[in-house]
Order: structure tokens, then C-alpha cells, then sequence
């Protein structure tokens, strides 16, 4: 095993000891205080989330960004039912639900932007410029969808709340596929 892998592994368990120990003590000091778990149930799903997406990006060797796709994909819609109802059940007197017509949604409209960009970059086999340059641009429909949904408004009263974020992402977008063009020209001839 390498030396660096062997530090890996170390940081790895690290973290993860240091996950549960998080975990254990909210939920100690939630059934402590309130003698049942309320709070906690917010907390300890946040923490499951946040440290699966982590150890995606910290620990995953070749294809973390898949990695975190995969687990994205796999745990917004448990996550998102877990904050409705402990939200719903402890904290309002008048249940909101708002999973159905906006948190799934809005999470099936980002996995679609996550995917459609694992596949250009593995499909067409851009370079890290063109694909950056790519994703700035298909987050536009994607942050368009999302303030459609959230807000329950017309796509023009949308448009004219987000200009400055559509200027920034197609600046952003121009920028990386510049970028990608002058990658591309100086690896073709080195």
C-alpha cells in the first residue's frame, strides 16, 4: 500500500470518528433536553448528508465527481422528507408541505444539471475549460427552473429578478469556453 494511500485511510478514519462523535453528542444533548428527538432529527440527517457529500469529494480516488452525484442524487429526496416532516411534526403549528411542489422539483431539476454535466465531460470528452464554460451556461435554465418554482411566479418577473445572475453565468460561460479553446490549441501542440 502507498504511503500516500496509508494517509488517506488515516484521514478517512479520522473523519469519520469525528462525524460520529458530532452525531452522538447532538443527539445526547437533544433526548437530554427535550427527552426525545426533535431537533436532533434536522441535525443528524444534515449530518449524514453533508458527511456522505464530503467523504465524496475528500476521499474518492479517480471519479469523486461522480461520487457526489451519486450520493447527491441518492439522498436529497430522503434528506428534504426528513426536514418536512421533523419540521412539520416540532417546530409549526400549521403543517407546510412543500416537498411535492417544490423540494422535489427543485432537486430532480439540479440532478438533471449534475448528470447532464458528468456526461459531457464523459461523452465528449471536453477539457476542464470547455466544461466549466459548459456548466456556467446550463445553470442558467437550471437557476431559471429554481427561482420559477420557489417563488410560484412568471418566468418574465423571473428573468427580470435574476439579469444580473444570467449576465454573470453567460460572462462565466464565455470565459470557460475561451479558456477550453486555448487548452485545447496549446495540448495539440505539446
Amino acid at each position: 500500500m502507498k504511503d500516500s494511500d496509508k494517509k488517506g485511510n488515516v484521514g478517512r478514519k479520522f473523519f469519520w470518528v469525528l462525524f460520529f462523535l458530532a452525531f452522538a453528542i447532538t443527539a445526547v444533548t437533544n433526548l437530554a433536553i427535550d427527552h426525545q428527538f426533535t431537533w436532533f432529527r434536522i441535525v443528524g440527517s444534515s449530518l449524514i448528508f453533508g458527511g456522505t457529500l464530503l467523504d465524496a469529494l475528500l476521499f474518492s480516488k479517480n471519479i469523486r465527481f461522480i461520487h457526489f452525484s451519486t450520493a447527491f442524487t441518492v439522498l436529497i429526496i430522503p434528506y428534504f422528507m426528513v426536514l418536512e416532516r421533523t419540521i412539520n411534526n416540532y417546530f409549526l403549528d400549521t403543517p407546510v408541505f412543500w416537498l411535492r411542489s417544490i423540494g422535489l422539483p427543485i432537486a430532480l431539476t439540479w440532478i438533471a444539471y449534475l448528470w447532464i454535466n458528468i456526461g459531457i465531460r464523459k461523452v465528449l470528452h471536453w477539457n476542464m475549460g470547455s466544461c466549466l464554460g459548459a456548466a456556467s451556461l446550463l445553470a442558467i435554465p437550471a437557476v431559471l427552473a429554481t427561482n420559477v418554482i420557489a417563488n410560484q411566479t412568471s418566468i418574465y418577473n423571473i428573468l427580470e429578478m435574476s439579469f444580473i445572475t444570467i449576465v454573470v453565468l453567460l460572462a462565466c460561460g464565455a470565459l470557460g469556453l475561451i479558456a477550453g479553446l486555448f487548452m485545447g490549441k496549446y495540448n495539440r501542440k505539446h
